[in-house]
């Protein structure tokens, strides 16, 4: 299940088993995308003031944003190694 924020109206919904590279997915109005937490690499139809918002979320809660996908890795690999 993912997790939701809800910041000014927007929707943001982070999926930890979701593909690579590490994203968010937004919604808003007639905004709907992805952007990517590091490189802020933008799929979809996005605003530049709702990216603007997502942005600062984004650099004030970065950590909290990657710690579902980090304990991802991690549990692949203990699964990874236990498998062999």
């Amino acid at each position: 299940m993912g997790s939701i924020f809800i910041i000014q109206g927007i929707l943001i919904y982070i999926y930890a088993f979701d593909h690579n590279p590490p994203h968010i997915h937004v919604r808003s109005g007639t905004d709907n995308f992805s952007i990517t937490i590091q490189d802020r690499v933008i799929e979809g139809k996005a605003r530049s003031k709702t990216v603007k918002i997502i942005n600062d979320f984004i650099d004030e809660h970065e950590a909290e944003l990657m710690e579902p996908m980090e304990q991802r890795v991690q549990n692949e690999t203990c699964f990874n190694f236990a498998e062999h």
